[in-house]
């Protein structure tokens, strides 16, 4: 319950909320002023910061270019005197021995005119030193094999620059610029090489002045050191190498130039680096600057105004509080005259009936809370003490906003009154309904002077209501949404999909034989594995899905609010609806049991505005029959084909109840044939020749034949067909001894009318029944196998045979076949198919005749399509065959006429 004070002439609590929103003011007018100040001079030390970095790194920049440039100089210079060599060289001819003076002069004047170079030696085409710049001085050794020397017997390389080379003779280290020497027409005939010592780059760079903390360097691409400036206090040489990963990286990326902070491999101190490429040339100029002395300054203007900071922020603290106590005994003063006008004005409150079934609370005309009766306490949990002197805002529950509250006062301005439903909040935090009465107490002049307010707590009936409404719209054992709710929410959603253009997606779940699960351990457990389910499946949902049951073991989810990008929205599905299967896979444990259960998952996206909640609906409904159709365990989403699918099904459907009725089914037969290829039976086979559609496929309409339970209409007219036939055959000489293998479906076998149709059958046509052949699969016998036996039992007294049809795919106990009165096995056609191909399938087969050989029974092979198959079969004592090899599926006439030759 909460009172909003409105138009009320209270001098002395104006002065307290004054006072309150001036010591708000007041800090927040600090806190801001310390807030801008810390923002400024944070700015101002970081712009500082930047310039100083961006001063140093132009710095370093220009003392690399400096270096870079000089750098070039040198090798230019070397190039230049190897070039006009190789010209003097290609004009005047190679010397014919290494005696020729002349070149030796002339060696001898480039060297003296350059001193950066050591030496100027020229090699022959052989790598024989012909002249050397020092006289008689000869190169360290026969080049000719090396890599360098080779180098320039390709006709492209006319110049070559070496990274750092150790002299083994002169102990120490050179750059080697080689060029090319050519004849005048242009063949190899030798180098000519300047020796250019490292100290000529080391003197260098000791006549640049550089600043405290500045290094300046030069190194080869392998990371050593050609020269440095200042030379370090540790030892250090030429050719000494620098552990960098970071410059060996820049590198292998081919950069001309880079800038990088880390720390110094020679003194370990933290610098800002530029380096350069020198030209094309194998050297690298490095400039390097100590972050520690660029930034000392900057460290000192840092601290300098962090101190000041400091200082105004405490000297601002200081007057804030100053101002502030002045404020609070403004404000004990006024608070005083505050509690004895308080004092008067509860003596003037009437000793009303205070004590009532309804909760009483009295405020004064600013809403202070002045008097609350028992009830009111015993309502709300708190005590009279800790209400009195409080806003009736305490109370509040939060779940009505200011516009309400500012529609309630309205109303009590206007007429005096207000009364209605509002939720509050006990003092333990318990949220809960009361219907509230709020008036207006005015004085003889007309002045307000209280507001009264009666409340009763109606948590009781709204319980009972909300009890109606959750047996009205959930699921009462698993507490999930019921059918009524979950279409409504489906209506909702749609709505809102299409308002914001979002996807949505629908989930159907149906649990596996959960009958089977009622059937074996009862009701109780079948709830209880319900609950579990359930609890699970919501587990792995999201706070905005809603997850219903609609059915006994049908569960539905609603996933509302998904990105309109569908293939993310399948995405998401799918995840979701694998893991509400992991969750169904679990065991459940019950009692001493532990059930594993498992489920399909139909889902339909909801995207579209052109469907309604009862398309979605059937869209959902056919995706989880086709999760069903296509196994246990799977999940599938709704495709269109899939309505297609079913139409074209249902069409079938209709198309085999028209079937049945005009009788258009025919049967063929097929050859068995003994090891002498003599037909000694046929198989009968069903075929539906279909007025529009031709011949349909057994693969299509026998499925569906045992779905809707034709198939014992249809079996019996198979039956009876065969029968009939066997009936003529045996008025034949040639065809008396014709066995019919006639295929018996399961459900046929199960029904309890079968017996009485297959007698009824046997009384019509007066067949001779040891030539028939009924053909079983091994799936009859994993459900009620002792009543399969039974009636076995009882058309085996009356001459009838059996075969047990495709032997090796199915789940029967061989301990179980042997009692059952079986005449013969039939391999079936996939291991016979792949007898010379697969050892593992002829293995099967050897081992189904050594079986049958050990029951006694006959053994047929179907499938025989080559007479490499045959004669295997042959060689392992399998006398009888059936396969395209003997013959297809034919008329009975035409069985006739192959057999008389007629």
């Amino acid at each position: 319950m909460s009172v909003t004070p409105i138009n009320v002439n209270d001098d002395v609590l104006k002065a307290t909320k004054t006072y309150r929103q001036q010591r708000r003011h007041v800090v927040a007018l600090y806190l801001l002023a310390l807030f801008v100040m810390t923002v400024l001079f944070g700015w101002l030390l970081s712009e500082q910061y930047k310039q100083e970095i961006e001063a140093a790194e132009s710095r370093i920049t220009a003392r690399a270019n400096v270096v870079n440039e000089w750098a070039k100089g040198v090798f230019a210079q070397s190039g230049q005197a190897l070039f006009g060599l190789a010209e003097l060289l290609a004009l005047q001819g190679m010397p014919n021995s290494d005696n020729d003076q002349a070149l030796k002069r002339s060696l001898e004047n480039l060297t003296l005119y350059m001193p950066m170079v050591d030496e100027i030696t020229v090699l022959s085409a052989e790598g024989r030193a012909l002249a050397s710049g020092r006289g008689n001085r000869k190169p360290d050794a026969d080049i000719s094999e090396s890599a360098f020397f080779n180098a320039f017997k390709q006709a492209g390389q006319k110049e070559l620059i070496t990274p750092l080379y150790w002299s083994d003779i002169d102990q120490r280290y050179y750059l080697y610029h080689g060029r090319r020497l050519e004849t005048s027409t242009g063949e190899f005939a030798g180098v000519a090489i300047s020796s250019i010592v490292p100290e000529v780059f080391a003197d260098a760079l000791e006549q640049m002045s550089v600043y405290d903390g500045e290094s300046i360097a030069l190194v080869d691409p392998g990371l050593k050191f050609i020269a440095r400036y200042p030379i370090p206090e540790e030892p250090f040489s030429i050719g000494s190498q620098i552990d960098s990963p970071e410059t060996t990286e820049w590198l292998a990326r081919g950069e001309s130039t880079w800038s990088i902070n880390f720390d110094s491999p020679i003194d370990g101190r933290k610098r800002l680096f530029r380096i350069l490429r020198v030209g094309e040339y194998p050297m690298l100029a490095v400039v390097g600057i100590d972050l520690n002395e660029l930034l000392s300054a900057w460290r000192q203007r840092a601290l300098i105004l962090t101190l000041v900071m400091a200082v105004i922020a405490l000297l601002g603290a200081w007057g804030a509080r100053h101002y502030l106590n002045r404020l609070a005994l403004a404000h004990q003063l006024r608070q005083r005259i505050e509690e004895r006008e308080q004092a008067r004005a509860e003596a003037q409150i009437a000793a009303a009936a205070f004590q009532t079934h309804l909760g009483i609370l009295i405020t004064d005309p600013r809403g202070t809370i002045l008097k609350v009766n028992e009830t009111f306490s015993r309502i709300t949990g708190y005590s009279e003490a800790e209400i009195v002197g409080n806003n009736p805002r305490m109370f509040s529950s939060g779940l009505q906003n200011a516009a309400f509250y500012r529609r309630l006062w309205k109303r009590v301005i206007k007429t005096g009154n207000w009364e209605g439903e509002i939720w509050n909040q006990r003092k333990s935090g318990e949220l809960f309904p009361e219907w509230l009465t709020i008036s207006a107490v005015y004085d003889v002049a007309g002045t307000l002077t209280h507001y009264v307010a009666t409340m009763s707590d109606i948590s009781e009936r709204k319980a009972a209501e909300q009890e109606i409404h959750q047996l009205a719209f959930y699921d009462t054992l698993t507490g999930l949404a019921n059918r009524r709710l979950f279409m409504d929410r489906i209506d909702t959603a749609l709505k809102e999909l299409q308002r914001h253009q979002r996807c949505g997606a629908l989930l159907f779940i149906d649990i596996d034989n959960f009958k089977q699960i009622n059937d074996t351990l009862g009701h109780y457990a079948g709830d209880q594995v319900l609950q579990r389910v359930a609890r699970r499946m919501g587990q792995m949902l999201r706070d905005t899905d809603t997850l219903a049951r609609l059915g006994s073991d049908e569960f539905a989810v609603l996933i509302e609010g998904v990105d309109s990008n569908h293939a993310q929205t399948n995405r998401l599905v799918e995840r979701i609806a694998h893991k509400l299967l992991a969750a169904l896979n679990e065991p459940i444990g019950l009692a001493e049991e532990s059930i594993m259960v498992t489920g399909n998952i139909g889902i339909a996206i909801m995207a579209s505005n052109e469907y309604g909640v009862d398309d979605y609906l059937q869209q959902v409904d056919m995706a989880l029959f086709q999760a069903k159709s296509n196994g246990r365990h799977g999940v599938c989403f709704f495709d269109p084909s899939m309505q297609a699918a079913l139409l074209a099904h249902v069409k079938l459907e209709a198309d085999l109840i028209q079937a049945q009725a005009s009788q258009q089914w025919q049967l063929y037969y097929q050859p068995q044939v003994d090891q002498h290829g003599r037909i000694t039976g046929v198989e009968a086979l069903l075929r539906w020749h279909h007025p529009e559609r031709g011949m349909v496929s057994p693969g299509d309409f026998i499925p569906l034949l045992e779905s809707n339970e034709l198939i014992n209409d249809v079996g019996e007219w198979v039956l009876e067909d065969a029968c009939y036939q066997l009936a003529r055959w045996a008025q034949h000489p040639r065809l008396s001894e014709l066995t019919i293998s006639v295929n018996i479906s399961p459900l046929q076998f199960r029904d309890e009318q079968f017996l009485a149709r297959v007698e009824g059958v046997f009384a019509r046509t007066q067949a001779p029944l040891q030539q028939l052949k009924l053909e079983v699969t091994e799936s009859l016998f994993v459900e009620a196998r002792d009543d399969a036996r039974d009636k076995m039992l009882a058309l085996k007294a009356r001459g009838v045979r059996f075969s047990l049809d495709d032997f090796g795919t199915g789940y029967s106990s061989l301990a179980y076949l042997a009692q059952l009165p079986l005449d013969q096995l039939k391999i079936d056609q996939s291991f016979v198919q792949q007898v010379l191909e697969s050892q593992a399938n002829a293995a099967i087969v050897e081992s189904t005749i050594a079986l049958a050989e050990s029951l006694n029974l006959e053994v047929i092979a179907e499938g025989v399509e080559t007479k490499a198959q045959q004669a295997w079969l042959l060689a392992h004592d399998c006398h009888a065959s059936q396969g395209y090899l003997f013959g297809r599926p034919v008329t009975a006439e035409a069985i006739e006429r192959l057999i008389t030759g007629d």
